[in-house]
Parts: structure tokens; C-alpha cells; sequence
């Protein structure tokens, strides 16, 4: 099979294709969600001109176009997003493994389960019922990480300075659905992510969730030492096609919830940014004051610009003295100012 031409500009002009393709389809809640997904992932790409990704975010995104466009394919045959070569499941399953960048192996995480699914989107969120949740009593460990200040030292200077970032948040907009990430791994963005969401529960009226969005290196479950009642990520599939049904959490410590993603559910890494987009939307109406978002890092996958798209502001973290500057710097910048809230600097 011959490979798809694979440079930015083929796969900016198949989104391109994509986009003047649904456009012109009737506006149906799932073709609004193809829509805007293929809005989202062109925006991405064309900042591929003055910061080009690394060769892993490239082959990860192609794999999200591939998905893409068997999805247009499957919904309105004849989409000249099929041009790739992938316009029914069958070939897109077959196709995924021959794909490979020019400067890249194959990767080994591309198998069926990408396949394009039925995806049920709901108009007008903000008119559906409360969403239903199903909450799970689990004791919180007696030893933590010291790291862990909200919890382990909730009167230290350091746990005030997670108040402080609270009323910082707070003063600039108060956005309610905040992401933690970071440039890299070991960035302390899942210690900050667990502490702030401690922190927001302290003087919420109502409850916070914490949410683990990163399926490539689950360790919120770990950290506070639980196995999920239910796994984040295969929560999300189910809710895909049927929005409306309960969401599970643990309550260690109430009214903090949390959603984590257990490692041992054999997921693929690959986060769907439509499913997590309805879940969004809905944990948005289940009652939280405020919801924190653990995600992967930026620089090693596309996760984050897709997350993004679905929260009010994005964090990033780093290690005074230790981060890579210049790495910090493009995080920042492929992420872009829209959502950028700031940087928090650890010790």
C-alpha cells in the first residue's frame, strides 16, 4: 500500500477538505462535533509553521486525522477526506498500520480501537437535567505524600501558597474547569493538580472534582493510593454514546471527588477529544464549583491543545532551577495565550 503524503500541508489541506465537506452536510449534533473537531485539529496544525512538533505529536495527530476522516467517511460517503485513502473503517483499520512518517517507525499504539465509532452529541447542554453521579466512599490513606501539603500539612507556608493561587485564580476571571499541565514528565503537575483541587475544595460552597485526562501515564489512583471505582477513560466511552448516563467517583474527602484512570483498563493512550468534550460538558452540570483537569504533558502529545479547547484555563508547572527553559517556552506557545492562565514554579 502506498504511504499518504504525511507533510503539514497535505494533512492542513485534507482538514481543509474535511471541513468544507461538513460544512455543506446537514447540521446534525454529530456533524457539528466532526466540525469542530476538524476545526480544532486544523488550528493545531497550522501552528506547525512556526513551531514544529516533535515527530511523536506528528504521528499522533496524523493518527487523529486518520480517525477523522474514516468518521466523515462512514457519515457522508464521498467526503473528499477519504482522498488519504481511509474513508471506511475497514481500510482505516488495515491502513493505520502501514502509515509511518518519513522520519519516523511506525507506531506500535495504532490498532482498532481507533476505528470511528457512533458518537452521540447532545444540543443545547445547558437545557439537559443535572447530570447523575454515583459516588464511591474510599478512606483516604493515613500516610501520603509528603508533597501532598493540603492533606499531609495543611498549615504550612507552602499549603498557603496554594491559597494564594487560589485567590489569584479567583481574581483573574475565576475560571471553574482548570488544566494542570507541564512542558515534561516529572514537572510536578499531578502533586499540583491533587493539591489545588484540595485547595479549591477549602472554599468551595459546593463540591470539586479533580479529573485524570492523562491516559498515557495514569498515577492519580497511586498518588492517593485507590483503585478507581470505575475508570475515567472507559467512562468516556461509554458516555459517547450515551451522554446522559451517571458518572462514578471516589470521595476520599468531602466534597472532593475524584475521577482517575486505572491503569490496568488496557486503554489506548490516544485521548478522544469529542468524548472528552461531552464529558466536560456534562460534569459541568452535575453540580461542581469547580472542576481540575490532570493532563499529559505538552510537548509529548497533542492531548493537551484538545483539552484545552474544553476548560476555561490551562496551568502549567515547573521545577525552579531544573526545567528546561526553552522547552517552557514552546509549551507556552503551543498551547497559545487564549487559555494560557500561567506558569507555578515549584521548589
Amino acid at each position: 500500500m502506498a504511504r499518504p503524503d504525511t507533510s503539514s500541508q497535505s494533512v492542513e489541506k485534507t482538514l481543509d477538505d474535511l471541513v468544507e465537506r461538513l460544512s455543506g452536510v446537514e447540521q446534525a449534533p454529530q456533524t457539528k462535533a466532526l466540525l469542530i473537531e476538524a476545526r480544532r485539529m486544523r488550528s493545531i496544525i497550522a501552528n506547525w509553521r512556526s513551531i514544529p512538533p516533535l515527530t511523536s505529536v506528528r504521528e499522533e495527530m496524523l493518527a487523529r486525522v486518520l480517525h477523522l476522516s474514516a468518521a466523515v467517511g462512514d457519515l457522508a460517503p464521498g467526503s473528499r477526506g477519504s482522498q488519504m485513502g481511509y474513508g471506511r473503517q475497514a481500510t482505516f483499520a488495515a491502513g493505520m498500520r502501514a502509515v509511518q512518517f518519513d522520519d519516523a517507525p511506525p507506531s506500535s499504539q495504532m490498532d482498532r480501537s481507533l476505528v470511528a465509532e457512533t458518537t452521540v452529541v447532545t444540543d443545547a447542554f445547558s437545557t439537559l437535567p443535572q447530570t447523575p453521579l454515583d459516588v464511591h466512599s474510599i478512606p483516604l490513606p493515613e500516610e501520603l505524600s509528603p508533597h501532598l501539603v493540603m492533606f499531609t500539612d495543611p498549615y504550612s507556608v507552602r499549603a498557603d501558597a496554594y491559597r494564594a493561587l487560589r485567590q489569584r485564580l479567583s481574581s483573574n476571571g475565576d475560571p471553574k474547569v482548570i488544566a494542570v499541565t507541564s512542558a515534561g514528565r516529572r514537572e510536578g503537575k499531578t502533586t499540583v493538580a491533587i493539591n489545588l483541587a484540595a485547595c479549591l475544595r477549602e472554599g468551595a460552597r459546593g463540591r470539586v472534582l479533580l479529573v485524570e485526562a492523562n491516559l498515557r501515564q495514569p498515577s492519580i489512583g497511586q498518588v492517593l493510593a485507590f483503585t478507581p471505582p470505575a475508570c475515567f477513560g472507559v467512562q468516556l466511552l461509554r458516555h459517547r454514546k450515551d451522554p446522559l448516563e451517571p458518572w462514578i467517583a471516589a470521595e476520599q474527602v468531602a466534597p472532593l471527588h475524584v475521577m482517575a484512570v486505572d491503569p490496568a483498563s488496557g486503554l489506548p493512550p490516544l485521548l478522544d477529544p469529542i468524548a472528552f468534550s461531552i464529558a466536560i460538558d456534562r460534569l459541568r452540570l452535575a453540580g461542581y464549583d469547580y472542576i481540575v483537569v490532570d493532563t499529559p504533558p505538552v510537548l509529548e502529545s497533542a492531548d493537551v491543545n484538545m483539552i484545552a479547547d474544553s476548560v476555561d484555563g490551562v496551568l502549567i508547572t515547573a521545577f525552579a532551577k531544573r526545567s528546561d527553559a526553552k522547552s517552557l517556552r514552546r509549551a507556552i506557545e503551543q498551547i497559545g495565550t487564549v487559555t494560557f492562565l500561567g506558569t507555578i514554579l515549584l521548589e
